[in-house]
């Protein structure tokens, strides 16, 4: 896989195998220009879609899933999960409070992110979650939160 081509993916078979696909994550926003904070929500959002698709897989006796990352558009990252099963709702989430201990990762994921939606075609179903890059520095990146702040 050649993390600066346009589009790659990476098939998770394994708990470990998310791992590398949040660090590929990470060196994709990196490379991109994605600031520190952008990239530590990218990292989390790529953990909380694959542990769903993971976990979706394990209950359905599936092999795995695939992560893929596209860069083709400029200034967005498009980073999708795919795996047999159906369409479900994730406008569900985006304002719903979840009191459960489970259950925050898509909710999460829609917050997160600037646009999320779902495809379904020939019985796959893809998670697709896109970030717009936003390199507006904070002023307390920038080393002027005292000025600005006190």
């Amino acid at each position: 896989m050649k993390l600066y081509d346009d589009k790659h993916c990476l098939k998770v078979r394994t708990a470990d195998d998310i791992f590398q696909a949040m660090d590929v994550t990470d060196k994709i926003a990196t490379h991109m220009g994605f600031l520190h904070y952008d990239r530590l929500f990218l990292r989390l959002v790529t953990e909380e879609a694959c542990m769903n698709a993971y976990e979706y897989c394990q209950h359905t006796n599936q092999s795995g899933f695939f992560t893929c990352w596209d860069k083709s558009q400029q200034n967005i990252l498009t980073i999708f999960t795919k795996h047999k099963g159906k369409k479900y709702n994730i406008s569900l989430f985006a304002n719903e409070v979840n009191h459960s201990l489970r259950g925050r990762g898509l909710q999460l994921i829609v917050n997160l992110m600037d646009h999320v939606h779902l495809e379904e075609n020939g019985g796959y179903v893809k998670l697709v979650m896109q970030k717009y890059m936003n390199n507006f520095i904070q002023p307390e990146e920038a080393g002027f939160y005292d000025l600005y702040f006190q």
